[in-house]
């Protein structure tokens, strides 16, 4: 790579056509004189702008008294040149109102610049064009060109702003439970199991679960669970024995009918008697709409006491004729239910299928599946897949979080977006339209995403937005790895951030090592570590070549083997 300023450049003046006004003749033949100097003396990419500010000081017995300069900063490269707003300094004879050198002691000004960035910067100068003139006469010209900074440093562009996309979870259990419930009605103050009861389409539904769910090595035919209850009207020790008598019925007509219909497997009963059920009682009158309801309610709350309950109840003669009709015939019955133990499709299963029928795989298992590949290629294939067929929001989240970790920003944009269009309150969905946000440049639409919500990916990815901004102090408080380094690099701590990528072993973070390398001035360390990140990742041969970071190793032949 040429060098974009001669070695040694330290002036350069443009020649000045011979005029009658010669206030500033003098000034010029010793503009060696004058000194200047830049913060950053090296510019460098902050934010999406290159900032500096520098410094001119005219020393004593320069300055004419009628002379007047403009001085305007220019950031020069190959390809271009950007001018910033110029500054205007006078001697003390002018009658403007610009900054005042005086003769005899001399003075200063600095100014602060910015110029929006662009990658042909990289190899560039910031030089200041001075033009002068006389006091109220003739027109500004040429006086001299000054360098005062290299640049640009792009550091900044070496964190990975892919950033922490967010997942969405699946559901998926390996194992499960199904249930079925049925009921045997009982009349009052009776506790024989009636024949259409043990026939009615309740227990027959019952019966074809058990058997559809027998025989299935993947699912094992629990008990058969009954509760008895009595309705809570009368006294309370009958109550509790006729609810005794239910469940022992129960139990008994149930197993004569089952050897009977030869049901498969061998059965057993979990019987419980549970007396007046009260809890019941609530329930029911709490989705009822019969009168007196709240005061029913009330009464409830106030008495623990069953047989006071029952008192205070039956003195609403017109409530209680209601719940004799509607509430407490519900109530009289045993409960029945049958669980089945059911074991999903192991790991091996699953990808069995998704190798020869993804289709096969409902949406749980789609979205589990996919945590079982490293490939970012076959997790997208997955996740799109159950995307296509189910239309879930955490498909189409998490297909746009594959995409965002493979730099696919357009793509995982138009993913998140249909995610958001069926879930707009999903953290995961909001952490990921911030990363496609930044991933576009749009820094402001992602801070309004990432401040949002309060998650540890949003943290993370908010210390990145802070780090694309330039605003490195803030970056360092919520970074890790990679990034953290880089940060810390930017904030002015090269040790730190050596520490922090020590045991990192990607071509970036060995890159990263190489300029830390460059600022301690370590030229073993620059070829170690350049050599390494270019052996892991070729591209970044072209990145070193115009990195004002090396420019003390450009030309070298350590350096040259190294990028060539």
């Amino acid at each position: 790579m040429k060098r974009f300023l001669k070695t040694g450049l330290l002036l350069a003046v443009i020649a000045l056509a011979f005029s009658s006004c010669n206030c500033y003749n003098k000034m010029k033949k010793k503009v060696a004189a004058v000194q200047t100097t830049s913060t950053p003396a090296v510019l460098s990419l902050q934010g999406k702008d290159v900032n500096a500010t520098y410094t001119v000081e005219f020393p004593a017995k320069y300055f004419k008294p009628k002379a007047i300069l403009r001085i305007t900063p220019v950031i020069v490269y190959d390809g271009g040149e950007l001018a910033g707003t110029p500054v205007y300094v006078q001697g003390t004879k002018v009658k403007d109102n610009y900054t005042v050198i005086d003769k005899n002691s001399g003075g200063k000004i600095s100014q602060s610049v910015s110029f929006p960035y662009n990658p042909q910067m990289r190899q560039s100068v910031l030089e200041l064009r001075v033009d002068s003139k006389c006091a109220n006469k003739g027109t500004y010209v040429p006086f001299a060109v000054i360098p005062v900074a290299d640049g640009v440093s792009t550091v900044q562009e070496l964190a990975d702003l892919s950033g922490r996309p967010a997942y969405a979870p699946d559901n998926f259990q390996r194992n499960t439970v199904i249930s079925q419930e049925a009921r045997i009605m009982f009349l009052i103050n009776k506790a024989d199991v009636r024949p259409v009861q043990l026939n009615s389409e309740e227990i027959k539904t019952l019966e074809d679960f058990i058997v559809e769910n027998s025989g299935d090595a993947k699912k094992s035919v629990g008990n058969i669970y009954i509760k008895a209850y009595a309705s809570p009207d009368g006294p309370t020790d009958f109550n509790s024995k006729l609810s005794q008598d239910r469940a022992r019925n129960t139990e008994t007509a149930l197993n004569r009918k089952y050897a009977k219909d030869k049901l498969p497997g061998d059965l057993d009963f979990d019987v419980e008697a549970l007396g007046e059920d009260w809890e019941g009682f609530k329930e029911l009158v709490e989705a009822s709409d019969i009168p007196d309801k709240n005061l029913i309610l009330q009464v409830l709350q106030m008495y623990n006491n069953p047989e006071q309950r029952e008192r205070e109840i039956k003195n609403m003669s017109s409530a209680f004729n209601v719940l004799k009709e509607k509430i407490l015939p519900e109530l009289r019955r045993s409960k029945l239910r049958v669980d089945v133990d059911v074991e999903g499709l192991s790991d091996a299963e699953i990808r069995a299928a998704v190798a020869s029928n993804i289709a096969n795989l409902n949406l749980e298992e789609m979205l589990f599946a996919a945590t079982l590949y490293d490939d970012l290629d076959q997790k997208a294939n997955i996740y799109k897949a159950a995307a296509d067929k189910y239309n879930d929001y955490r498909a189409w989240n998490n297909y746009g979080a594959v995409l965002l970790q493979q730099g696919k920003v357009s793509e995982a944009g138009a993913a998140i977006q249909r995610a958001s269009q069926l879930n707009n309150s999903s953290n995961e969905v909001i952490n990921n339209l911030g990363l496609v946000a930044l991933g576009s440049g749009n820094n402001a639409e992602a801070r309004r995403y990432l401040t949002s919500i309060n998650t540890e990916h949003s943290a993370y990815n908010t210390g990145l937005l802070h780090l694309a901004d330039g605003n490195y102090s803030e970056a360092v408080k919520t970074l890790e790895g990679h990034n953290l380094a880089v940060a810390e690099v930017l904030n002015g701590n090269p040790s730190r951030a050596k520490s922090i990528i020590a045991s990192e072993t990607c071509g970036y973070s060995d890159y990263l090592k190489a300029v830390i390398a460059a600022k301690e001035g370590d030229s073993a360390g620059v070829t170690s570590n350049l050599r390494s990140a270019v052996e892991k990742n070729p591209e970044l041969k072209e990145r070193a070549q115009t990195d004002i970071e090396f420019a003390k190793w450009f030309g070298t032949s350590d350096f040259n083997n190294i990028v060539r």
